[in-house]
């Protein structure tokens, strides 16, 4: 029978996923930078009252080296990192991109390598390179790209935003244990805000996040961000709560797969051959990464 931690698990990754076909959806009628920062300031703007429910307003004592982790953190792994997948979303869709996220974990492993001298065995590596085999798997084209819409760009979007993911957490991870966790939260998503704001100023786009309540897309993007960067986060938090981290990190993997399917039922969009044995291959080496990293 499922304990409670791993429905949460699971229901993290399926609260995830219908959130990646919101902005999909979104993205039709939404430009990515606007869309991108209304969505990580209506995650501040939820953030705030559940800090005080939860770690409370007293701000911790927080080094000044540990509030640029915190900062820059925000900037890759959210302001960064989330164009990247927003943009990929356009292009190739809610599926591949969903399937493209099976290189978080390897990306997370490798990225421990370097920055923290963590060590990998043969079988991690080998666990990786099947991340990769079934990623090629998936974008490989028979047919020649198309000008307006190479896959490949989508496919190249897909793994940066993953990658800006995986270094905006691993670069924090050290600190993790030292400061209360919405906190953490709190001060990455200030260093998203502030990081896209100058962004969409030096390109002169729009900085009002309330610019999208004119547009078709809105509910979409608001149904987004509160399943994706806001209930997924608490269910995510509760998950590891009630499980051991190794059972909650590989049932959160199930994302890419919910949105394979979800992106079929609701999107439209084809589930071919091609897309499951990749999606097999990368989950296989996904699992022996989680796995093996314990």
């Amino acid at each position: 029978m499922i304990g409670l931690g791993e429905f949460l698990s699971l229901l993290c990754a399926l609260l995830w996923a219908f959130a990646v076909i919101c902005y999909r959806k979104a993205g039709d009628t939404i430009d990515v930078s606007t869309m991108n920062l209304s969505k990580i300031c209506l995650t501040l703007v939820l953030m705030i009252p559940t800090l005080y429910f939860t770690d409370g307003f007293i701000v911790p004592q927080i080094t000044g080296k540990d509030w640029f982790l915190l900062l820059i953190s925000g900037f890759f792994g959210i302001m960064l990192a989330d164009l990247f997948y927003l943009r990929a979303l356009q292009l190739i869709g809610a599926g591949l991109t969903g399937l493209t996220g099976s290189l978080y974990s390897p990306f997370v492993v490798m990225l421990s390598f370097l920055y923290l001298g963590e060590r990998l065995n043969s079988l991690q590596i080998m666990g990786m390179a099947l991340v990769l085999i079934g990623v090629i798997v998936i974008s490989y084209r028979k047919k020649s790209l198309t000008v307006e819409h190479p896959p490949i760009t989508g496919f190249v979007f897909a793994a940066l935003g993953v990658f800006f993911t995986a270094l905006g957490i691993v670069i924090i991870k050290p600190i993790t244990t030292e400061i209360p966790f919405f906190w953490i939260i709190i001060i990455r998503t200030i260093g998203g805000v502030v990081t896209m704001l100058l962004f969409n100023l030096v390109l002169r786009k729009s900085i009002n996040p309330l610019g999208i309540l004119k547009s078709k897309g809105k509910y979409w993007l608001l149904f987004g961000a509160i399943l994706g960067q806001y209930l997924s986060t608490m269910v995510w938090v509760a998950g590891y709560k009630y499980t051991s981290a190794s059972v909650a990190s590989i049932l959160n993997e199930t994302a890419s797969i919910f949105i394979l399917l979800l992106g079929w039922l609701i999107l439209k969009e084809p589930i071919n051959k091609q897309k499951m044995i990749g999606a097999v291959i990368s989950i296989t080496g996904v699992m022996v990464v989680l796995i093996l990293n314990q």
